[in-house]
């Protein structure tokens, strides 16, 4: 055994051995903490796409297409909430909501 400084290097060695599992160990519990959490938001994106009314209805959207579409389909009901009704005399020629659309070719 080598002696330097004062330090005894077989317990500095053993020392890094036993914080290597340590390490290991915590890492672990946190890349399984992150695919739960990965997990988690991919669910409540499925969800969301489950909501919105797309054509056709077994595309699969992005993440941000879903944001982008609920978005305009939350606007596009707060609209319809406060008019009070879903009028075709409210849009006009080029004005064409793809949310009224896919319920008309879905019914």
């Amino acid at each position: 055994m080598e002696f330097d400084n004062g330090t005894n290097d077989f317990q500095i060695q053993s020392n890094q051995l036993h914080e290597a599992p340590l390490k290991k160990r915590i890492r672990s519990g946190a890349n399984a903490r992150e695919r739960d959490r990965t997990q988690s938001v991919n669910s409540a994106f499925d969800v969301l796409r489950a909501m919105i009314p797309i054509d056709p209805p077994n595309r699969k959207l992005s993440k941000i297409e879903t944001l982008q579409l609920a978005t305009k389909y939350i606007s596009h009901l707060s609209q319809i909430l406060n008019s009070g009704e879903d009028s075709e005399q409210e849009h006009s020629f080029y004005d064409v909501c793809i949310f009224c659309l896919t319920n008309r070719i879905n019914s």
